[in-house]
């Protein structure tokens, strides 16, 4: 197997190195990721704003298709197919074409596929801030003062739904009927229902 990776010459290695490189860099940010330490390194936020094509418009979904993620898997994917292509004797000019075409439709995909995540997660956040208002029962206990997370039950969209919930008041017993006042990221902020909206 190791003979497959001998006597290369100045092409194949050019090829490998960026295939090898990029690999090792999309595999740590894969790591990271589930580790929840983020998703890349810390240059992504300014390096994404920089370099970002909105495909909102044209397509209809809220992605960005030149991303970290998305470079880092183009290079990852030309360098292998280059590499692959050249080895088994493809022309130069044709194996750096179909190396960029593969390298292309992966970071296209990888977009795709970032951008379908973030519409699921936005619809998730607006179905809770249509909560807003409603009344919600107490299903694991809530901290005091976003000191931890609780749980109720509320219904939305007619359905009967558990959502984390924090509150910024006393700590607020099982059972207890609360009223949601805000949405903080994926969790509801509950207030104890004073008797005064309780009677109304």
């Amino acid at each position: 197997m190791f003979d497959y990776f001998k006597n290369l010459t100045t092409e194949q290695s050019i090829y490998f190195y960026v295939a090898i490189f990029f690999s090792v860099v999309f595999i740590l940010q894969t790591i990271f990721t589930f580790l929840d330490l983020g998703e890349s390194f810390n240059f992504d936020a300014d390096f994404d704003s920089d370099v970002d094509v909105d495909l909102g418009d044209t397509l209809g979904l809220p992605f960005h298709l030149f991303s970290v993620r998305g470079i880092i898997s183009f290079f990852m994917v030309l360098g292998w197919s280059g590499f692959l292509l050249s080895k088994n004797g493809v022309h130069p000019v044709i194996t750096f074409l179909l190396a960029f075409v593969f390298g292309a439709i992966t970071m296209f995909l990888i977009a795709l596929i970032y951008g379908l995540a973030l519409r699921l997660e936005d619809h998730g956040t607006m179905s809770l801030k249509s909560a807003i208002g409603k009344e919600a029962e107490v299903y694991l206990p809530i901290p005091e003062n976003n000191t931890g997370i609780g749980k109720v039950h509320v219904i939305i969209n007619e359905s009967l739904r558990e959502v984390d919930a924090i509150t910024y008041d006393e700590n607020i017993p099982t059972g207890t009927i609360v009223k949601i006042v805000n949405v903080l990221n994926d969790k509801v902020v509950v207030e104890k229902i004073k008797k005064s909206e309780g009677e109304n």
